[in-house]
């Protein structure tokens, strides 16, 4: 029995055979067994046009999206192929570069304005999201475009 001082409702559930004991019951049926098989009928008959309906996925990308990302490729690809842009622009790093930096962002126009890339190395490219002190050197500010403000 539970502390609750709502008192279950007791009667005899109408789809027990007659003569069976009086036990709680919820909208006419014993809470053991009957009320849970007349849900799961119910709730069956809801859902049966859900089922015919075919789920279908969020797309990955926006078709706009995917016109950019073809242009990206080969301008990428361009870019990493000139003599300039063979090795990793961080200092230091003597590495050949395989990805570009977008220094101020991806999104927009910045994603194909190629004035806005830098050639890196991958380990830098990933260092670049890690670290801010890294960032704030060598990557521009999203907002102004200009660099960005070193807090100290």
């Amino acid at each position: 029995m539970t502390n609750s001082t709502i008192k279950p409702k007791i009667g005899q559930c109408c789809d027990c055979p007659p003569g069976t004991p009086d036990q709680p019951i919820t909208a006419g049926r014993c809470n053991s067994f009957h009320y849970k098989l007349h849900r799961s009928k119910v709730n069956a008959e809801k859902n049966k046009d859900k089922e015919k309906a075919p789920r279908t996925p969020i797309p990955k990308f926006s078709v706009r999206r995917k016109k950019e990302n073809r242009e990206y490729l080969i301008k990428r690809l361009q870019f990493l192929a000139q003599p300039g842009n063979q090795r990793c622009f961080i200092e230091g790093c003597n590495n050949r570069a395989d990805t570009v930096e977008h220094t101020a962002g991806r999104w927009g126009k910045n994603y194909l304005d190629t004035s806005t890339w830098k050639p890196c190395c991958n380990f830098h490219n990933l260092e670049l999201e890690k670290n801010s002190d890294l960032s704030e050197k060598y990557q521009l500010s999203k907002i102004s475009g200009k660099k960005k403000i070193i807090k100290r």
